[in-house]
């Protein structure tokens, strides 16, 4: 049975409102009162109810949460962790203002800038566009008491306060790993990136081409980049260089577009990999045009991310570790209706 305050009044024979002013450190209740108060509670392990003391405190706390608009559905992911943890903590006077900037750095550095120069937020959880741009920024704001968070995209040699999300040059080795074992004897590859070539970005490049020269198997990996804001023209620059490979690696939140081009090929089609799910994606597995894609909880990166703020700002509570690495799956035709929201 759950103990309060009513609990132990009721054992001490005294008002509920004298207990309370008691475990809340109110005043106003001699010091031989309040010793019976505090044995009683001690002896029947009373836990403190932390929303209520918090409320009681009044003590508000406010965080801005940056993150990209595109792609969408991954976002919306997101989006649907943080309102799970906020749902479970919306009596502790933790708020989060949800701010979705254009994929590009300039917009998000002055989004941020203003965050900061605002004094409205206590903190800030962001998915820094690129994390080298946004370094100097968050450190000064941490040098400045000002906690930032990150998730999803890194900015390792900031000062932030944690990082949630995948190990991105992990991801790109597995990605190299899927293509060269379901390729036949013929290796050639292209990875497809967008034009932000985030921290993100690099790493997957980077593991991918590490697998790649580590298997001496494999002919050549091409780099292709796609731009985001003539996508159309993009893709069908990209479709001509696509046409001698045999895997090919999409990086980026374009898996989807890429999958259509892909379809259009009428000679062998190249096994296609990439990240995420979407309805689309989901369609696009079932119909044998992409032929895997590496899940890495998007849910529960914005859950925790929110979380792991929370604790610090309001429990007043560190991060247990600094790098909250989230697993990596392999999600193929047979098991890709267990990812669908």
């Amino acid at each position: 049975m759950k103990v309060t305050a009513k609990t132990i009044a009721k054992q001490l024979n005294m008002s509920t409102a004298t207990v309370d002013r008691v475990l809340h450190n109110r005043g106003g209740v001699s010091p031989k009162t309040a010793k019976k108060v505090l044995d009683k509670a001690k002896e029947l392990n009373y836990k403190p109810n932390k929303s209520a003391s918090f409320l009681a405190k009044k003590k508000s706390i406010q965080v801005a949460c940056v993150f990209p608009e595109y792609p969408e559905y991954f976002w919306e992911e997101i989006e649907g962790g943080i309102k799970t943890t906020l749902e479970d903590i919306k009596d502790y006077g933790f708020h989060v203002d949800i701010l979705k900037t254009p994929h590009t750095i300039h917009k998000q550095v002055e989004v941020v800038e203003n965050i900061i120069q605002s004094q409205k937020y206590d903190g800030l959880v962001i998915c820094p566009t690129d994390g080298v741009p946004l370094a100097k920024i968050i450190e000064s704001g941490i040098n400045n008491d000002f906690p930032i968070f990150t998730f999803n995209n890194d900015s390792p040699s900031s000062k932030r306060i944690s990082y949630v999300g995948a190990d991105y040059n992990d991801a790109g080795r597995l990605a190299g790993e899927l293509a060269v074992k379901l390729t036949g004897t013929s290796k050639k590859f292209a990875i497809i990136t967008d034009e932000a070539d985030t921290f993100q970005m690099k790493q997957k490049r980077r593991g991918f081409e590490a697998f790649a020269l580590e298997n001496k198997q494999v002919e050549f990996v091409k780099m292709l980049k796609l731009d985001n804001q003539h996508m159309d023209v993009s893709l069908q620059k990209i479709k001509q260089n696509i046409l001698d490979v045999d895997g090919i690696y999409v990086a980026c939140g374009a898996l989807d577009e890429v999958a259509k081009i892909v379809k259009e090929i009428e000679t062998d089609k190249p096994v296609l990999i990439g990240h995420d799910m979407s309805e689309a994606i989901y369609q696009q597995l079932q119909n044998d045009i992409v032929a895997a894609t590496i899940c890495q909880d998007p849910l529960y990166q914005g859950s925790l991310a929110i979380r792991l703020a929370f604790n610090y700002l309001m429990l007043e509570k560190y991060p247990e570790k600094q790098d909250n690495i989230v697993k990596l799956e392999i999600v193929t035709k047979g098991n890709a209706k267990y990812y669908l929201k």
